[in-house]
């Protein structure tokens, strides 16, 4: 119920958050009844708990839960001006998801900026589905995840693509993650695990292979805290990556039971059940893209990595 309009008196009595003109506003005055009507069911203790009663966490623009996750971080003042969805210019992106609560932004000032970003702050749950090319303010990354709703509760489908051409479209980011010119799977990197989190938001064993066999152009030290992982015994390579026409497997002297291919929306493209150690795929139909790849084994946990069909 909207609020507005209604006088409580003049009082200094907080009464709780209420909803006031489209979105939760603290409210005080001399109490909860005017005339016969208790309001009393229409405040709340937290503006978090008035949204989700009230408004729509899933498409507002500003979420009051960020701003009680704010409480506890402390921003730096430095100045990467962003521009929120409410028309505000803030210092920087932190100062924009966590003190303003918007849900997303533009990178730059609200006169110039037109690149509109998932906040970095954003997960989306630990789950191994490849959900697209996610544009965040760092730049384009493959992302998996439980669903298209971030933890803030806000749907972000639309900011996620099929490639990522379509992601760096209309954007001008300093640099671009995958960079194929730079794979080359005849490096003989180590096998030693010090793993990289890749600007593409995957787990690599370690900075060789992220960079000669993947194409990451920026990684960080240490594992992703989200994205898909690839494992340190892993038993098999696809290559070349990215491919074309025909992509193969190698998968040594461990064959899988299934292999499967999924596009990245989830949807199952390919499934079989390999007999040899060299498997061959025809790939001429398959869309521009990347494609999570996943095989499975006897009494062994599941493998999976991502490559890439190029133009």
């Amino acid at each position: 119920m909207d609020m507005s309009g209604l006088d409580f008196g003049l009082c200094d009595m907080f009464l709780g958050y209420t909803w006031l003109g489209g979105s939760c506003s603290p409210l005080s005055g001399c109490g909860y009844v005017i005339g016969n009507i208790d309001y009393s069911p229409n405040f709340y203790q937290s503006p978090w708990e008035c949204q989700q009663t009230c408004g729509a966490p899933v498409t507002d623009c500003i979420n009051f839960w960020q701003i009680e996750q704010g409480f506890l971080v402390d921003c730096a003042p430095s100045l990467d001006p962003v521009c929120g969805c409410d028309g505000t210019t803030y210092d920087n992106a932190c100062f924009a998801y966590y003190y303003g609560g918007v849900t997303t932004y533009l990178l730059g000032s609200c006169d110039t900026a037109t690149c509109r970003v998932i906040p970095i702050s954003t997960h989306f749950g630990d789950c191994d589905m490849a959900l697209g090319w996610a544009r965040m303010d760092t730049g384009c990354a493959m992302m998996s995840g439980c669903s298209y709703i971030g933890n803030n509760g806000f749907d972000y489908s639309s900011l996620f693509f099929t490639s990522e051409p379509d992601c760096l479209e209309g954007c001008s980011f300093e640099s671009v993650c995958i960079d194929s010119s730079i794979i080359d799977l005849n490096v003989g990197c180590l096998t030693v695990v010090d793993p990289v989190c890749g600007c593409d938001g995957i787990t690599y064993n370690n900075s060789c292979e992220a960079t000669s066999w993947h194409g990451v152009t920026s990684y960080t030290a240490g594992p992703c805290v989200l994205g898909i992982e690839k494992r340190a015994n892993s038993a098999w390579n696809a290559f070349p990556n990215p491919f074309e026409n025909v992509l193969q497997l190698n998968f040594g002297s461990s064959i899988p039971q299934t292999l499967r291919a999924y596009s990245i929306t989830g949807q199952l493209i390919f499934e079989t059940r390999p007999t040899n150690s060299l498997l061959t795929l025809e790939t001429t139909l398959w869309q521009e893209g990347a494609y999570l790849l996943i095989t499975t084994y006897e009494g062994m946990p599941a493998e999976q990595t991502i490559v890439v069909k190029a133009n």
